[in-house]
């Protein structure tokens, strides 16, 4: 089995950063654990099913918020809680932020 790392397009930045997650079934508070251009992975109790779109509000830290739609790729409550996120519609500004915030996360861990 490939790694998921040797999977991903675009490479991801471990953080920290809070984010609410819309869903049919309510909303979830959680947090982004890593972060890329082309999704995430979101530490969480509550997961909506795979396949599933949600919209996300991201809140780094001293930034405005990110509005980004995404589709849940997996869901999990045993070795991973949480769930892996591919971003289907953000603003050209947000992908913006998210491509130098991950640069800078790559290369600088003050920024986490």
């Amino acid at each position: 089995m490939i790694p998921v790392e040797d999977r991903r397009t675009y490479p991801r930045a471990e953080i920290r950063w809070p984010v609410t997650i819309e869903s049919a079934g309510g909303i979830i508070e959680a947090k982004l654990r890593n972060l890329g251009i082309g999704g995430a992975y979101i530490h969480c109790d509550e997961t909506p099913e795979p396949g599933e779109r949600v919209s996300l509000t991201i809140r780094p830290p001293e930034s405005a918020v990110l509005k980004i739609t995404a589709e849940v790729i997996w869901a999990g409550k045993v070795l991973a809680l949480g769930m892996g996120v591919r971003f289907v519609e953000m603003s050209d500004e947000d992908r913006q932020f998210i491509s130098d915030a991950v640069s800078r996360l790559l290369n600088d861990t003050d920024f986490k």
